[in-house]
């Protein structure tokens, strides 16, 4: 994180039972699982300047965990999700899109909002106004379909595919074996706020033990 000077990380499948806090290299480490297995697992990691800045942190459950920092000229609240495989029966998926809805109302209104990483879907390259830009790859599939009505019915907007960058910086996600890449990884932000974001593209090459690429945002 120091290296590549990143003051908020979002990590799924942490594969922690339970939930908790604690310091990693002088930044804070918090993670919300599954209460008795290892699966699944969402975490936040902070800087340690933002640490003192935390108002809230709400483990919902092993895919969804928020945390409320205050800031000028408006608070932040992050929520990092991991999102269902498409394989995933429609009650898991369902039992999902409910507690990101639950968590999401939670939020002050007043609160610029940031949801990140891995939502397993395809938005694809059809532009659609003031929600997918016009830099997504591929085509949309049917999670796809949900995050777009995610966005529309909450206010944000898919923020990585409104930027243009070389189609390196725009793949999340690459196998093993390095033979496909796809753009399955997003970050929406509330429309009211989204010229706060100056530029995203993801890090190939960064440190990390996973096929998906590291998703940067600058603010």
């Amino acid at each position: 994180m120091d290296r590549i000077k990143i003051g908020i990380l979002g990590i799924s499948e942490f594969k922690w039972a339970g939930n908790g806090h604690f310091t990693s290299g002088g930044n804070e480490v918090y993670y919300s699982g599954s209460q008795n297995t290892r699966k699944n697992g969402v975490a936040i990691v902070l800087n340690k300047k933002l640490v003192n800045s935390v108002t809230r942190y709400f483990p919902k459950n092993g895919r969804i965990i928020s945390i409320r920092l205050r800031g000028q000229p408006t608070n932040l609240t992050t929520i990092q999700i991991y999102a269902p495989t498409t394989e995933a029966d429609e009650s898991t998926i369902d039992s999902f899109c409910m507690d990101l809805q639950q968590t999401l109302d939670s939020t002050p209104k007043k609160d610029a909002i940031l949801i990140t990483r891995d939502w397993n879907a395809k938005v694809g390259e059809t532009v659609v106004p003031d929600i997918v830009g016009k830099f997504g790859l591929g085509k949309r599939n049917e999670p796809g379909e949900r995050l777009i009505v995610f966005s529309e019915e909450n206010g944000m907007i898919i923020t990585n595919i409104c930027f243009q960058q070389p189609k390196r910086r725009l793949y999340t996600w690459t196998t093993p074996n390095g033979q496909h890449r796809n753009q399955i990884d997003y970050i929406l932000y509330n429309r009211r706020w989204k010229t706060c974001i100056t530029s995203i593209k993801t890090r190939p090459g960064a440190d990390r033990v996973t096929d998906h690429e590291l998703l940067v945002a600058n603010f």
